[in-house]
């Protein structure tokens, strides 16, 4: 371990879709904001861990150049690892301490994330961290923070000095003091300590070391410099290297009528200046984690700048029809009634640009800031999302009926990415995240172990040959099929389960797959 951070323990591994960099230009253009490319561009991940989030970016965007970088030694082997394996060209992954960047040979940036950093590192890494950003990062370019906020994690704040304190006897081994120290801590609250009585969130901050295990908490909680952060404070450190706050991630979190409590609304309405409201939000809604984009230089917002990104961006639907509500922590976005409908209808037959939509016969009726209206609502839901690099689609029609075909045919799916051939053959057990990489999304798209197992049927055997297949898989290689936590053992019930999936995914899954060129 080093003196400042936990590097005896390797992190759980995971991929941070907030990280992507079309979900970055989204939240700066949304907010009125420009953004850089969404093709050739130099992206750099701080505090990269396992280098799974970048190199699923690197996968699903070919042409731009993506940087990883991490302290612990064993994570940078793992990332190296997938890079290599995944085949991948356009990534790389250095070991270092954030003090050594200066050192380094390393180009201007588009993007620079640092997601679950700033508020586990000490004073002299935080300032190493920024003035690495602030000479790298171009004019114009994003920076993305994910931190631990105030004043969410006041009330948590004495769990952690109650951890540190269990575990404080096992000294240099951080695993056992994570061990030690959860002992201690749920031992506390079993006996009925008062503190968590008048804590409910520490309770439930308990209950989410226990479901994540010993990493989370060693990570989360035993770091030398844990240090949650006031918006404020984060914003007047950025605003001295030439950075300012663009939005937050989730979208809706822009929105004050979809974020905030409804009798909070008329408290909030009048105030104009966005730190103030930042600042008061997070105490609106006791906040725990903070995922803040700022932008290199001052720049000025303009709803102009958000209306043309809609007209020239084109969109394509995420998931299937019909569309589902989404509930919020204050609320629920509904996607009823004949403009929803329409909007939807048309994006079921390919991606569309706002300006295409509104010139639609179908929608002309309902005027063009109605339809920029829906079409903004529907994104911030994430139930329509940008196509970054929509030339690299199969159109709607063709996609379903290509999907039709394989229905009945013998003709096989191709996976083109090897990186996402290289996540297929991982087993159920694998750490590495069972996520896809879209070039068409510019991002990843989680599955989930079944599914990759009927895509990898879809893509390596011919109908007729099915059964001799998945023979070959759970016999010969061993292969252990599990479903909700249970292995599925007799022969008879794996087949079933698996042709099962086969269908729903078929039915579900595969037209927007081949939209997105995960597979053709």
């Amino acid at each position: 371990m080093s003196a400042d951070y936990v590097t005896d323990v390797v992190y759980h591994r995971s991929f941070v879709s907030d990280l992507s960099p079309s979900r970055l230009r989204l939240a700066a253009a949304l907010n009125g904001f420009p953004a850089p490319s969404d093709a050739d561009f130099d992206y750099c991940e701080l505090g990269s861990a396992h280098g799974d989030t970048t190199a699923i970016l690197a996968a699903a965007n070919p042409a731009a150049r993506f940087l990883g970088i991490d302290l612990n030694p064993t994570h940078i082997d793992a990332a190296n690892r997938s890079a290599r394996e995944g085949e991948l060209t356009n990534v790389s992954f250095l070991e270092l301490d954030f003090e050594s960047l200066r050192e380094q040979a390393i180009p201007d940036l588009d993007f620079i994330c640092a997601h679950g950093v700033l508020s586990w590192v000490g004073p002299a890494k935080r300032k190493a961290l920024l003035d690495f950003v602030s000479r790298k990062l171009k004019p114009g370019g994003l920076l993305y923070v994910g931190y631990n906020a105030m004043p969410g994690w006041a009330a948590v704040e004495p769990l952690r000095q109650l951890l540190v304190t269990g575990g404080a006897s096992a000294k240099d081994d951080t695993s056992e003091r994570a061990r030690l120290g959860f002992a201690l801590a749920k031992h506390m609250h079993d006996a009925g300590a008062i503190y968590f009585k008048g804590n409910p969130s520490a309770t439930a901050m308990l209950q989410k070391m226990e479901e994540l295990g010993l990493p989370y908490i060693a990570h989360e909680y035993l770091n030398a410099h844990w240090t949650p952060m006031y918006f404020a404070q984060v914003a007047q450190d950025m605003a001295e290297k030439d950075l300012y706050f663009v939005g937050q991630l989730p979208l809706y979190s822009n929105y004050r009528d979809l974020v905030l409590p409804p009798p909070m609304h008329e408290l909030f309405a009048s105030i104009g200046d966005r730190a103030t409201f930042e600042t008061l939000k997070d105490f609106a809604l006791n906040e725990f984690f903070r995922r803040d984009v700022f932008i290199k230089g001052k720049t000025g917002r303009a709803a102009a700048t958000t209306q043309a990104y809609l007209d020239s961006t084109e969109f394509g639907l995420l998931g299937a029809l019909p569309v589902e509500d989404v509930r919020l922590p204050h609320g629920t976005l509904t996607f009823e009634g004949p403009l929803f409908e329409a909007i939807f209808a048309a994006l079921e037959q390919g991606g569309a640009t706002g300006k295409a939509l509104t010139a639609r016969a179908e929608l002309a009726a309902f005027g063009t800031d109605n339809v920029r209206a829906a079409l903004l609502r529907a994104v911030v839901a994430d139930r329509v999302v940008p196509l970054e690099r929509s030339k690299g689609a199969s159109g709607g029609r063709e996609s379903r009926a290509g999907a039709r075909v394989l229905r009945t045919g013998e003709d096989l799916l191709r996976v083109p990415s090897a990186y996402n051939r290289m996540i297929l053959r991982q087993t159920p057990k694998s750490e590495v995240p069972f996520v896809l990489a879209s070039p068409v999304l510019g991002t990843g798209i989680p599955t989930s172990p079944l599914e990759a197992l009927a895509i990898r049927l879809l893509t390596e055997a011919p109908t007729s040959k099915w059964q001799d297949w998945l023979r070959d898989l759970f016999v010969r290689q061993g292969y252990r099929l599990n479903v909700r936590g249970r292995v599925v053992e007799g022969a008879a019930e794996r087949t079933q389960v698996v042709l099962a999936e086969v269908e729903r995914f078929r039915e579900s899954r595969l037209a927007r797959f081949i939209e997105w060129n995960i597979l053709e």
